[in-house]
């Protein structure tokens, strides 16, 4: 704080400033990260509200990756390419948005329950604790069908961590000081080359046609 020359002898003390915890400082860095991101995210893939027609754009290829689905099988990239995937990221824990996420994803389970090209893909943030057996329990409770929607973990929190920022452009900031997880609430759409094709807020259920569309326009599309 910066005080003028003629008040500055009004008190020798001066006025008492307060140093907030570094927890809060956490917590505000952390939302403000969060909000940064995102913003960046949506304007980076011109995201969009409402149905809106026209190509989408095109993004960058997701990175290979190697992890564990629910049922103990490994998953790599190679097993979704030729494949329509919508990608969401939570953890079994979570007291925030997850279960939101992952009940948009029942839906679009069953708007696409014909349709064998497209997956949902759900990434853990919290893998260590979402073991395969936790992902199956968790998996049950929005009836996801072993085929059509896969819940992927591994032993690596960090690795995990580094895919879903540098590889989906999502935000991932570590529990600390007994703060929960922070983390991106947006689903990914990813063609069937594994590029990112957009992503869509998983708390407004009101870009579900959009996304919807989305979807029908990439399965229209050649593998390759």
């Amino acid at each position: 704080m910066t005080q003028h020359p003629s008040t500055m002898n009004e008190s020798k003390r001066g006025p008492e400033v307060t140093t907030a915890s570094p927890a809060a400082r956490y917590a505000l860095w952390g939302v403000l990260v969060l909000v940064l991101a995102s913003a960046f995210f949506a304007w980076a893939l011109t995201w969009r509200t409402g149905v809106v027609a026209g190509p989408l754009p095109v993004g960058q290829a997701v990175p290979d990756f190697s992890l564990t689905e629910r049922s103990g099988k490994t998953v790599t990239k190679a097993d979704l390419m030729g494949k329509v995937w919508i990608a969401d990221f939570v953890f079994t824990r979570c007291s925030g948005p997850c279960p939101t996420l992952s009940a948009r994803l029942q839906r679009l389970q069953l708007h696409f329950k014909e349709e064998p090209n497209l997956k949902l893909v759900t990434f853990s943030l919290d893998p260590t604790v979402d073991t395969p057996a936790v992902l199956h329990d968790y998996a049950n409770r929005f009836h996801a069908d072993a085929d059509r929607w896969w819940f992927l973990t591994t032993d690596k929190e960090s690795a995990m961590h580094d895919l879903v920022k540098a590889g989906f452009f999502q935000t991932v900031i570590p529990a600390m000081d007994g703060k929960e997880l922070i983390h991106s609430e947006y689903l990914v759409l990813i063609d069937r080359q594994g590029r990112i094709r957009g992503a869509y807020l998983g708390t407004d259920f009101e870009n579900q046609p959009q996304l919807i569309a989305d979807a029908a326009k990439l399965l229209l599309e050649p593998a390759s």
